[in-house]
């Protein structure tokens, strides 16, 4: 027995050092296939040879080549990683009429430096057949941390991997590649998140087992359910196989993606699991005879992320319609990847970068118990997460990373509806004004994109003008019992100067000709000056007054401001 026992160590310090021992060439080779490996003898003649020139290679001797080696020193590339040598695989029999790979399915190999190691291999794929890309590949190795943390073999400091991304589609729009990688700062706005398509990043190799294991963005879909190529729906998950440890579902509820604006979610919900992924709503890939561990199909994300119960959910609201990474030096284009939640004494930040701490909705949903569902409630005219027990709003309304004024949610009798509204209205930790009410009744919504996007609609629409109608009441009131001009600071910058704000992106404009933005800015506007009419004795102590705030607080606006008109200028043609 202690031969056998001595035996099985052995055997197995042998294949430790066996997998030690892998060479970074041979671990691609195992991975992509004979099709990956450098000729050696080729790789010393090109370096020596003058730029631009490629050798070609009839590999079966059939007369026609399906090897091209090159240099590329194309622009994209900015010479970081020079020079580069590629080689590219004829997979689709064409390559003899053009003397040139292509991108439905040819394989790109690629060395670094040109010193001999294999550094990143490109497939392209069309599985249909129609002269297009249908799937990207990208084996690759890293020694990123954060990418290492879910690697469960690591091979001389590196771990070795493939993202796949699958154009569902059929757009024909996939990933952008620089230096034959996705590089999030040269290639993100390239790429194509749009349509109908998803990716998964990454799965890891095993060289002893021949396996590839997900972990990371282990599912990460694009949905566009109105058929216009750009995506209104977008759900990730994170987690390690079948382990889904959080997922983010974001949505573009008002449906104004276009042309220049292609990324422009609204809300997105985060959910904390774990959950395991059920086995039968899993799909089994394979990559040039590699087979890789189950992943959750794009079909079957969405209605399964609405069906499982998360421990606990954030639902992020982008108010001022503005999902952008603000942080100095960033490019600050709307997030493609949704509206990701901002860490908080509630919830962890999933992803990066967030959209910031300050002009977004957070409400938390302590116990999951809402799952990824929303209400409308008539009180705010909002729509706001099912369950959540706690809300609030940090505004900074002239973007100097200063708070300027609070708003709080709080669901007291613990039903699943907020009850209690409170305005910090200088953001001095003392709430100026606070109320509970029950009025109105709150309509159930599912995440669906088409009946909560015509809904959302209807209500924004309606916001704006009674927002208008109310703010020159409130105005036209103020004025008449403080007998001067009366102006909001708040208002003389959404006015005036918003438009200037991050002129290089056009962030402001876009905030100052958004429905949603003006909305948010007409909603601060509207109780600040609201606080200011309740400063004023001789009104608040009238007998009408109580009716006024009553009004006000059940969410009738336009209501509120016929009455308020009736009572402050009673015996005038404008109050009849």
């Amino acid at each position: 027995m202690k031969k056998n026992l001595f035996k099985a160590i052995l055997i197995l310090i042998m294949n430790s050092a066996v997998c030690l021992a892998q060479t970074n060439n041979e671990i691609f080779e195992k991975m992509v296939g004979r099709e990956a490996a450098m000729d050696p003898g080729i790789n010393v003649q090109f370096l020596r040879d003058k730029p631009g020139h490629r050798f070609a290679v009839d590999s079966d001797s059939d007369g026609r080549i399906d090897i091209i080696y090159k240099i590329d020193s194309a622009e994209k590339h900015l010479g970081k990683r020079a020079p580069l040598l590629v080689k590219i695989v004829d997979e689709d029999g064409d390559m003899y009429l053009t003397g040139e790979g292509d991108q439905d399915s040819d394989l790109y190999v690629a060395d670094w430096y040109g010193d001999g190691t294999i550094d990143r291999v490109v497939d392209y794929i069309d599985k249909d057949r129609d002269g297009d890309v249908d799937e990207q590949v990208l084996y690759q190795w890293t020694t990123v941390g954060y990418i290492l943390a879910y690697a469960p073999t690591v091979y001389n400091g590196r771990a070795y991997c493939v993202s796949w991304s699958r154009d569902c589609g059929d757009d024909n729009r996939l990933w952008y590649y620089a230096n034959y990688e996705y590089d999030q700062r040269l290639t993100e706005w390239k790429s194509d998140f749009n349509g109908d398509e998803m990716f998964v990043y990454l799965f890891y190799f095993d060289f002893e087992k021949g396996t590839l294991f997900p972990g990371g963005e282990i599912a990460f879909s694009f949905y566009d359910p109105d058929g216009d190529n750009l995506s209104e729906e977008t759900v990730r998950f994170e987690g390690a196989g079948q382990t889904v440890r959080n997922v983010r579902f974001s949505m573009d509820i008002d449906n104004d993606t276009r042309a220049g604006n292609e990324h422009d979610f609204d809300f997105s919900i985060t959910g904390l699991g774990p959950v395991t992924l059920p086995a039968n709503s899993c799909t089994t890939l394979s990559f040039r005879g590699t087979t890789a561990d189950p992943v959750m199909g794009w079909e079957l994300m969405r209605s399964y992320a609405k069906s499982e119960k998360w421990s606990k959910t954030h639902l992020t609201w982008d108010e001022n319609d503005n999902n952008v990474d603000l942080r100095p030096g960033s490019i600050q284009y709307e997030r493609w990847e949704g509206v990701l939640n901002h860490g908080n004494e509630y919830m962890p930040q999933v992803g990066g970068p967030s959209c910031g701490a300050f002009n977004k909705r957070n409400e938390i949903d302590i116990d999951g118990s809402g799952k990824l569902g929303l209400y409308f409630s008539p009180v705010d005219q909002r729509f706001h997460l099912a369950g959540a027990e706690l809300g609030w709003i940090e505004v900074d309304y002239d973007y100097d990373n200063r708070l300027d004024m609070v708003i709080r949610m709080e669901d007291t009798n613990r039903d699943g509806f907020f009850d209690t509204w409170k305005y910090d209205i200088d953001a001095d930790s003392v709430f100026d004004r606070q109320f509970s009410t029950t009025a109105g009744e709150e309509s159930l919504y599912s995440l669906e994109h088409a009946s909560l996007s015509e809904a959302y609609l209807l209500v924004l629409e309606k916001a704006l003008d009674d927002n208008e109608q109310l703010i020159t009441m409130l105005k036209a009131s103020i004025g008449k019992y403080c007998k001067r001009e009366i102006s909001d600071q708040v208002e003389d910058y959404f006015a005036s100067k918003l438009i200037d704000f991050g002129k290089k992106y056009h962030l402001g404009e876009k905030i100052v000709n958004s429905s949603e933005g003006k909305r948010y800015y007409t909603d601060l506007i509207r109780e600040r000056y609201w606080y200011r009419l309740c400063e004023i004795p001789t009104l608040t102590d009238s007998k009408d007054f109580q009716k006024i705030k009553v009004t006000y607080e059940s969410g009738d606006y336009a209501d509120t401001a016929r009455i308020l008109k009736e009572h402050v200028f009673p015996n005038t043609m404008w109050g009849r």
